[in-house]
């Protein structure tokens, strides 16, 4: 046997998830909450959870069979969310916030991926999260559909946390 046998596991829904905002950018505020910040909202879709690495290629000088290949920066992308619209305006008040100027109104934003039991069992962690864009609901008097609203978000940084290590004494290195 080359490895050690793995055991296997079944992949988590990915209709099962709850997003929360902070009141602030700082971690500590999610932490020591658990994950339960000042809004906790419901949400159709959450998409754009991605991170980059550039790469730089370096031609080395009497190398001639291959180029090295170098990590430089990270890019993170912007996330999305999407839900039906609400009578509470929150995700337009932060927006109308920033729009206005306050550009310090970054927050610490958790996404909670739940299990098929409904417990938490990975935490997305974003941080220094600011409003980039907002959408508001199209009309149309020949449908009965939901009205959706949508808030994209520009962050720094992305950081998975294993649902036991969450709130256990500090967030881990930035991925």
């Amino acid at each position: 046997m080359i490895s050690p046998p793995l055991t296997p596991s079944n992949p988590l829904p990915g209709f099962t998830f709850a997003v929360s905002f902070g009141a602030t950018e700082q971690p500590a505020c999610a932490i020591a909450a658990g994950g339960v910040t000042e809004l906790v909202a419901g949400f159709q879709e959450v998409t754009g959870l991605e991170s980059s690495i550039e790469i730089h290629d370096y031609k080395e000088g009497g190398l001639n069979d291959h180029t090295r290949k170098f990590a430089t920066n990270v890019n993170f992308g912007n996330i999305t969310f999407k839900r039906g619209v609400a009578l509470v305006p929150d995700l337009w008040a932060w927006f109308l916030t920033v729009r206005q100027g306050s550009f310090g109104a970054r927050r610490a934003i958790t996404i909670t991926h739940l299990d098929a039991s409904g417990q938490a069992a990975l935490i997305w962690y974003v941080s220094r999260a600011l409003p980039a864009k907002y959408t508001g609901p199209a009309w149309n008097s020949n449908q009965s559909s939901t009205a959706i609203e949508s808030l994209e978000v520009a962050h720094e940084g992305l950081t998975l946390i294993p649902a036991g290590a969450f709130g256990a004494g500090g967030v881990p290195p930035v991925i």
